[in-house]
């Protein structure tokens, strides 16, 4: 019979340094962490979209096309290239910025709904 005693007291003790603890982790360690993730996002997604590449190459022929129509052709092509994958990357970065404010905002708004719209 201790041996439940001891367990159910261990358990509920765990549960409430937890809740305790919680808030303080997730706005100090937790955001630390996810901001970090935030950059590495953002950097990973200018690496997939080729963003350096598209602009170091913008002046270069494709395909070793030397004429001016190639020239020309190429330069448009990779215009609108790099125009489609910067608005690929502002999309990415807007939706990576809101999730990071949500994830802040995520236990306020869960305390706030606990305590004004239950009637506290």
């Amino acid at each position: 019979m201790p041996f439940l005693i001891v367990l159910i007291k261990n358990t509920f003790l765990e549960a409430l340094i937890s809740l305790i603890i919680f808030p303080f982790w997730w706005y100090t360690i937790g955001l630390k962490e996810r901001f970090f993730n935030l950059i590495k996002g953002i950097k990973n997604l200018a690496h997939n979209l080729a963003l350096k590449i598209m602009f170091t190459y913008l002046f270069k022929p494709m395909f070793g096309e030397f004429s001016w129509s190639g020239r020309i052709i190429s330069f448009f092509m990779r215009l609108i290239l790099l125009f489609w994958r910067l608005f690929l990357f502002i999309l990415g970065v807007v939706g990576q910025l809101l999730f990071f404010i949500v994830w802040i905002s995520l236990p306020i708004l869960a305390v706030w709904q606990i305590f004004v719209l239950s009637g506290f």
